[in-house]
């Protein structure tokens, strides 16, 4: 599956509907080079936050949107300063991998100090009284963030949280985004999300073998979590609902055209076509 695109076009549909009269505020975590959620969340009338460290040109420029306002910092688990591994795929340097763990596997040596938050002073700081949708790609980050959510007041918890998994492999080698340490802490965003009252959630994967999983993480006891991430899953997106269930067929109907065909697939379908 075509992950991004395809959580945008999921969101550009749901987020409308879960809050009509925009009274949420959109926080994008970890904006990246590419997959602009805060432009989007931005063009749906949201009051946006975008929170970036090393903010591509696009993205400063997109900052003179007027629902959007770019904080140039990572959101962490502490106030104050901390080391930013830069990041690195293939050799070759990539913002998007940059993460606060050194243990990341898209992480250099080259460091980088960088101003942080944490989540509960992101929010007196930026005067936020409800949380629509809070989306996170922080390169393995992600827990540190998400388990702050059990500190918050039940109407600051976000309507919407979608954060990101794995990375680097396919999870049956239990390498990169998958090792020990990172699997681990991808399933106590589960638990964390389920102790909250996150229920109904969306799996999407990048693999071309795999469509959109539908759960509901109040039914899923917690030795059942790790069963979600199939032996072939290379990473994707994670999206729970705070009172809230979306409809598994509209959502097929939006992602159909996002999902990556493997070349036997290809072939049969334009056999059938012809």
């Amino acid at each position: 599956m075509r992950v991004e695109v395809c959580c945008q076009a999921l969101l550009a549909d749901l987020l409308p509907t879960i809050d009509p009269q925009r009274s949420g505020k959109c926080l994008d975590v970890g904006v990246g080079t590419f997959a602009f959620y805060c432009q989007l969340f931005a063009e749906l009338g949201f009051e946006t936050i975008a929170v970036e460290p090393l903010p591509v040109k696009k993205l400063k420029q997109l900052s003179d949107h007027s629902k959007l306002k770019l904080l140039p910092i990572c959101l962490s688990d502490r106030n104050g300063e901390q080391t930013l591994y830069l990041g690195k795929f293939a050799g070759l340097f990539n913002s998007n991998f940059s993460s606060l763990s050194p243990q990341w596997f898209g992480a250099s040596r080259n460091q980088l100090i960088v101003p942080t938050l944490t989540l509960q002073t992101l929010i007196k700081q930026e005067a936020i009284t409800a949380i629509t949708c809070l989306k996170l790609d922080i390169e393995g980050w992600e827990w540190q963030v998400l388990q702050q959510l059990s500190d918050l007041s039940s109407d600051l918890l976000p309507k919407v949280v979608m954060f990101e998994y794995g990375g680097g492999v396919n999870r049956k080698k239990q390498q990169k985004g998958w090792s020990p340490e990172f699997f681990t802490k991808t399933l106590q965003c589960l638990e964390l999300l389920k102790s909250c009252g996150y229920t109904h959630s969306l799996m999407l994967d990048y693999s071309p073998n795999i469509k959109e999983l539908h759960f509901d993480l109040s039914r899923l006891p917690s030795q059942k979590l790790e069963a979600l991430f199939a032996q072939k899953c290379i990473y994707g997106n994670i999206i729970s609902f705070l009172d809230y269930c979306p409809q598994p067929r509209a959502v097929s109907k939006i992602c159909a055209p996002y999902y990556r065909l493997t070349l036997i697939e290809h072939l049969i379908n334009r056999l059938v076509s012809s």
